[in-house]
């Protein structure tokens, strides 16, 4: 009885950060940017643009890393500027941003381990230091020196990560509503129990389908608050998220986030690039003083920004915001 009570409410209140995006390996998203832009890149070539019409392209592509294959978008030609997403999310978070951001730099976007077209590891635990292990060691492969890292929410403790144990290789940091502290916030025994054998399985593959799409819209509309949800986002998302294949990732990105947090959050202080730190001041998923201000309080000389009216989701809701960031940050390296 107590079994089938965890498993009701663990469907009746599961959070948007746990629900499946869809992955269809038939048909890459980023096609419609260009048509023959999938590739997946072998031996170590470079990436660089060989042409203005080159650079002007968005293309997909993928790179493996000791056996997981991850996908990324790239486009432009410059400075390299990495954009890392949010749990759940994909490279398709940013593209509000690539067309005037790739005016000056090459962007560069990661489906993050288990997203979007990206593989989940499968001999070791895809923990946020693994998988800034996994982004360095694509970005080494694909020739991608000292980049500029944007992370969002819980791209941003990925970027902190990264900063700190590949210090002399990252130029700057930009954190979008970064998730960087420890809070219980959508972290509970029920957001954990997908990871659970058997019990998951049976929550993620017969009962998150029927009630998927409601909680959709629900948690969308709390993050993008008090901006309303784009319809062309939220089709997008009620087709894709009600798919839980990837319902496993998500929860386990989040419950391994806790653990990440204790162990990196005393050390952000040694991080000596330059920061920009974007906020919203009616945050509802990530609180702004919890996060966002501590860190900012944390690291001396960085730089902090609360947007006013401002929501959860900056990338899509203040992209302007963002570019003005990465231009900070940018000129300040």
């Amino acid at each position: 009885m107590k079994l089938g009570v965890y498993l009701l409410l663990y469907v009746l209140i599961l959070p948007a950060s746990v629900l499946p995006r869809a992955e269809n390996p038939s048909r890459d998203p980023w096609q419609r940017f260009n048509g023959k832009s999938q590739v997946e890149l072998k031996a170590n070539p470079p990436v660089a643009a060989n042409s203005d019409s080159e650079a002007s392209q968005t293309k997909s592509r993928f790179v493996t890393i000791n056996g997981t294959r991850l996908h990324f978008v790239i486009k432009g030609a410059g400075r390299p500027v990495v954009l890392i997403h949010g749990n759940p999310g994909s490279s398709q978070d940013w593209t509000r941003l690539f067309s005037p951001l790739a005016a000056q730099h090459k962007i560069i976007a990661f489906d993050r381990p288990g997203h979007g077209r990206s593989q989940r590891p499968k001999h070791e635990e895809a923990t946020v230091e693994v998988q800034a292990r996994l982004l360095h060691d694509a970005l080494t492969q694909l020739h991608v020196q000292r980049p500029v890292l944007v992370g969002h929410s819980w791209g941003g403790a990925l970027a902190l990560v990264y900063a700190i144990n590949y210090s002399k290789e990252v130029a700057g940091l930009v954190l979008v509503a970064p998730a960087v502290y420890e809070s219980q916030d959508g972290v509970s025994f029920l957001t954990k129990l997908p990871a659970v054998p058997v019990i998951g399985d049976a929550v993620n593959f017969v009962l998150t389908p029927l009630f998927g799409a409601s909680v959709v819209r629900r948690d969308l509309k709390k993050a993008f608050a008090p901006d309303p949800v784009p319809r062309n986002y939220l089709r997008s998302v009620l087709s894709e998220w009600t798919r839980p294949s990837k319902v496993k990732s998500y929860a386990v990105d989040d419950a391994l986030l806790t653990d990440c947090l204790k162990k990196f959050s005393p050390r952000y202080s040694e991080i000596r690039v330059p920061v920009s730190i974007l906020a919203g001041d009616s945050d509802l998923i990530v609180p702004e003083k919890e996060n966002a201000e501590r860190l900012h309080k944390a690291m001396p000389g960085s730089r902090f920004v609360l947007l006013p009216k401002s929501g959860h989701e900056i990338p899509f809701t203040r992209p302007q915001a963002v570019i003005e960031a990465i231009g900070y940050v940018t000129s300040s390296s």
